[in-house]
């Protein structure tokens, strides 16, 4: 004996449950590699690496006037040389509100990272800034703070050249010391 004909709506629920079933198959196959499909980023979410790398790269230049700056900024605050620290502040804050401009990178992980980084160095030079400006702070506590906000932005740019897989701008003896520490510090 036949079996009587489907309902429409029970039609519509058998199709709906194979193409569910297909798509879950061809979701969870593996490829070549053995890796499944299910397991990759979404189109559109992805970063092109290449368009990472360029965008990196294109704020090499910004990367490194700012950490020569840092540099010796570093080095006249280990040396007690307010003469020739103070100017240097006023570069660095002069030079993150410049890179604060700069064009939004393709990846908002490595933008963050980045961004990280110019603000630590921003609050560097205005804690920085306050060494001349008369506040009522002590000095040593001035300067444990600005050691502190160089050591935060090089962590930062640190991890930034980490995501990219290129090198960082940051000089790896600030990188390596501890917050609040001088290199002679850190021997």
């Amino acid at each position: 004996m036949a079996e009587p004909p489907l309902s429409p709506a029970a039609t519509g629920v058998a199709v709906a449950g194979a193409v569910v079933l297909v798509v879950g198959c061809v979701l969870t196959s593996g490829s070549d590699d053995g890796e499944s499909m299910a397991s990759a980023s979404p189109a559109g979410l992805t970063v092109d690496n290449t368009e990472l790398t360029t965008w990196y790269s294109s704020t090499q230049g910004m990367r490194g006037s700012i950490v020569s700056t840092i540099a010796a900024a570093r080095g006249f605050l280990d040396a007690q040389d307010g003469a020739s620290l103070q100017p240097q502040c006023t570069q660095l804050a002069a030079q993150t509100k410049a890179a604060l401009r700069l064009p939004a990178g393709p990846d908002a992980e490595a933008q963050a990272m980045f961004t990280s980084g110019v603000e630590s160095y921003a609050a560097a030079a205005a804690t920085c800034g306050q060494l001349f400006n008369g506040t009522q702070r002590p000095i040593e506590e001035l300067q444990s703070e600005l050691r502190t906000a160089l050591s935060a932005g090089d962590a930062s740019w640190g991890a930034l050249a980490t995501r990219t897989g290129l090198p960082a701008a940051v000089p790896l003896a600030s990188a390596e010391q501890s917050p609040g520490t001088s290199p002679a510090d850190s021997s």
